[in-house]
C-alpha cells in the first residue's frame, strides 16, 4: 500500500524523489515475437548485430514497469507526454533487465495535478533507456 493509505494513489501522496521500487524482465523469444507480431521483422536501427533486439521494444518494457510499479491508479488519468533517451548499450535477446520507477516532480496547474515519473531500464548497471512519463492525475 502507498503512503496515503487510500485505495489508489492521489496527487497529494506523491513526493519528488520517491522510488516505487524495481522489477525485472527478460528480453526472451516470447517478448520479441509479440513485438514482431505488431511491427514485423523490422525495427532494428543501423549498426545492429545478430541477437540485437529493436530498441523500441524497450519502450514497451518501460510502459510495463510504469503500469506494474505505480499503482493502484485512479481511473481517468491522462497520459500527457513522454520523453525517451536511449543509452549507448544495445539490448540483446536474453538480456535480463532491471526497471525502476521514481516520482520526479508534481505540480498543480489550473486545478489539475501533473505528475512526472522517471522509468529507467538497465542491464548489468548499464543504462539502456531513461524515460519520463507526464500524467494528469485524476484524483
Amino acid at each position: 500500500m502507498h503512503a496515503g493509505g487510500e485505495d489508489v494513489w492521489t496527487f497529494a501522496d506523491f513526493r519528488p524523489g520517491h522510488s516505487f521500487g524495481e522489477m525485472s524482465l527478460v528480453l526472451d523469444e516470447s517478448r520479441l515475437e509479440q513485438w514482431q507480431s505488431i511491427y514485423g521483422d523490422g525495427g532494428l536501427d543501423g549498426g545492429a548485430r545478430p541477437g540485437d533486439v529493436p530498441r523500441g521494444l524497450l519502450v514497451t518494457c518501460m510502459m510495463e514497469a510504469y503500469l506494474g510499479l505505480i499503482g493502484p491508479r485512479p481511473p481517468g488519468n491522462i497520459h500527457a507526454s513522454q520523453k525517451i533517451a536511449f543509452g549507448s548499450c544495445r539490448p540483446r535477446l536474453g538480456d535480463s533487465l532491471s526497471l525502476r520507477a521514481t516520482c520526479l516532480d508534481k505540480v498543480e496547474r489550473k486545478g489539475r495535478g501533473w505528475v512526472t515519473f522517471e522509468v529507467s531500464v538497465d542491464k548489468e548497471g548499464q543504462n539502456l533507456l531513461r524515460g519520463e512519463i507526464r500524467t494528469v492525475w485524476a484524483k
